[in-house]
C-alpha cells in the first residue's frame, strides 16, 4: 500500500492507493436466476422459453454470472487469507487452506445465502450461540443445491462436512 500526501491550499489530503484492490461486482438478479437454473441442470433453451428471452441472452448472462461469482469467491478467499486449491464458479464453491487458523476453509455462493466462509473444525454445536443460524444456512445450502440430506438431525458441523464432500466431488 502506498500513501501520498498532497498540499492543496495549505490543507493536507491523504490519498491511499490499494494496489491489490479490484472492483468486485455481484451478479445481477437476472444473472443469479439464470446461473441458479443452469446450476440445477436446466437447459439454456428451456430457460429462454420459460423467461421469454433469447437463448443468446441466457448464455451471455450465465457467462457473466460465472465470471462475477468466480471473482467473489477469489476475493473472499484473498480477504480471509485463504489459498485456494479448488474453485468451481458453476456451482458456487471453493476450497482452500486458511493460513491464519491453519485449517481447511470452504467458500460458498448461493442466491439466498450470498457468500459464506466455512472453517473445518470439530465444533461443540449444541453449546454454540450461533447454532440456529449456522444450521439454517447449512440446510438452505442443501435445499438450493437439491442435495438430499441423509440425516437432517446431525450437528451443523457434520452437515457441513457432508455438504462440502459432495460439492468437492461435483467440482472435479
Amino acid at each position: 500500500m502506498h500513501t501520498f500526501i498532497y498540499l492543496i491550499n495549505q490543507k493536507r489530503f491523504m490519498l491511499t492507493s490499494f494496489n491489490s484492490y479490484r472492483r468486485i461486482r455481484y451478479p445481477t438478479q437476472t444473472q443469479v436466476e439464470i446461473w441458479d437454473l443452469k446450476r440445477n441442470r436446466i437447459l439454456g433453451k428451456k430457460i429462454a422459453k420459460q423467461k421469454e428471452i433469447s437463448p443468446a441472452f441466457v448464455s451471455k448472462a450465465f457467462v457473466e454470472a460465472k465470471k462475477r461469482i468466480k471473482a467473489l469467491l477469489e476475493e473472499t478467499a484473498r480477504s480471509n487469507k485463504t489459498t485456494l486449491g479448488l474453485i468451481d464458479e458453476s456451482i458456487g464453491f471453493a476450497k482452500g487452506y486458511n493460513h491464519t487458523f491453519n485449517v481447511t476453509s470452504y467458500i460458498t455462493f448461493s442466491p439466498k445465502n450470498g457468500i459464506q466462509v466455512w472453517y473445518d473444525h470439530e465444533g461443540e454445536c449444541v453449546e454454540c450461540e450461533r447454532y440456529g443460524q449456522c444450521r439454517k444456512i447449512i440446510l438452505q445450502e442443501y435445499k438450493e443445491r437439491n442435495i438430499k440430506i441423509d440425516n437432517p438431525q446431525l450437528r451443523p458441523t457434520d452437515l457441513g462436512k457432508q455438504l462440502f464432500e459432495i460439492l468437492e466431488e461435483r467440482a472435479k
